[in-house]
């Protein structure tokens, strides 16, 4: 081969190398994209794929999703409260930041409001979510949540401040603006300041039915110091009335026996015709058949001896007695058991 054609091949060969070195050294310095948790790849001394050394930790992709438990909607005057369980089974992660989402549906599955809203919740925490939206009660057919934007959180990192609740009350609101509230006291156990504590509360009747859902939030409590709350409920919200005295059956306030006379004697008669041991036309004198037929009843009821007269004993006994029907509870959506009110805490440091 031709010595000068050799050289022409060797300087062209070495012209590509620097070209191709000085084009890689441009790729290298301003082109390649910079290395991020991201890219699904282990560079930047990632302990895994995307994960560990400057980027999240790995234990972060194994974690258990937030869940919704159920979704709850209550009418609010000429608003509805929507509320929502959720759970973080995560014991030892939380967010300290994440987003929710409520959609809310009418009829035929059509979207009739969505609204987005940003919450923190601790490890292991059940949580509660209340929302007052400008729709009628009426119009909604179901509720849906979703989350994301989920800022996980190891618990050393995230820890859930000690919170103390004290002299809980739920009390019919003052004067003639109706509704119910619930007030009291919370306590900051910490040695830090907590920058807002939001109060949650429920209403149920005595049925145990919620029947209606609020809250209220405090802002900047100093370290071991407490402030005082109150959650105002809707205005068709109220406490339950007392129940009605149930009229005894009976009520016997003197000795019978053989010879006595009277309206009570009859009452007596048509008592143990009732029981089944009485088989004469009622009458207001108190003979050996009434005896005979209170001996029977006595021995029905183990009441010793059975001496066919109506002591003190058989009286009371007989005047305790209360109706057989079975009332059926009425399930009241407006009448609120203040013994079973329902109070959550979730403050953030």
């Amino acid at each position: 081969m031709n010595k000068r054609l050799v050289k022409q091949i060797l300087y062209g060969a070495g012209y590509l190398a620097v070209l191709f070195l000085i084009v890689f050294l441009v790729y290298l310095i301003w082109l390649k994209p910079a290395p991020t948790c991201f890219d699904n790849k282990q560079n930047q001394g990632e302990t895994g794929i995307d994960c560990g050394g400057p980027c999240p930790p790995c234990e972060i992709k194994t974690l258990v999703p937030l869940e919704s438990s159920w979704i709850k909607y209550f009418s609010s005057d000429s608003q509805t409260i929507i509320a929502a369980e959720i759970k973080n089974s995560n014991l030892n992660w939380g967010a300290n930041s994440f987003s929710y989402t409520f959609d809310v549906y009418g009829e035929n599955g059509i979207k009739i409001k969505s609204f987005t809203k940003n919450s923190f919740i601790y490890g292991g925490e059940i949580k509660y979510l209340i929302e007052p939206i400008e729709v009628d009660s009426k119009n909604i057919a179901d509720v849906k949540i979703s989350f994301s934007n989920i800022n996980w959180k190891s618990a050393e990192e995230f820890p859930r401040p000690i919170i103390q609740l004290r002299e809980v009350k739920t009390e019919s609101a003052i004067q003639d603006s109706g509704g119910v509230t619930v007030g009291g006291f919370i306590t900051n156990n910490n040695a830090f300041p907590l920058s807002r504590a939001r109060i949650i509360g429920f209403l149920l009747n005595q049925n145990n039915v919620q029947i209606s859902a609020s809250k209220t939030e405090l802002e900047n409590i100093p370290a071991f110091e407490e402030k005082s709350f109150k959650i105002n409920f809707p205005k068709n919200i109220s406490l339950i009335t007392a129940p009605a005295q149930t009229t005894p059956l009976y009520n016997f306030t003197r000795d019978l026996t053989i010879g006595s006379k009277g309206e009570d004697v009859k009452k007596l008669q048509e008592f143990l015709k009732n029981e089944g041991f009485f088989e004469r036309e009622t009458t207001n004198y108190f003979g050996s058949v009434t005896k005979n037929a209170l001996i029977q009843y006595q021995k029905k009821i183990n009441i010793s001896p059975a001496s066919g007269i109506l002591n003190s004993k058989t009286r009371n006994y007989i005047n305790s007695l209360k109706p057989t029907t079975p009332i059926t509870p009425k399930i009241n959506l407006t009448e609120i058991d203040p013994s079973k009110t329902k109070i959550y805490v979730e403050a953030l440091r």
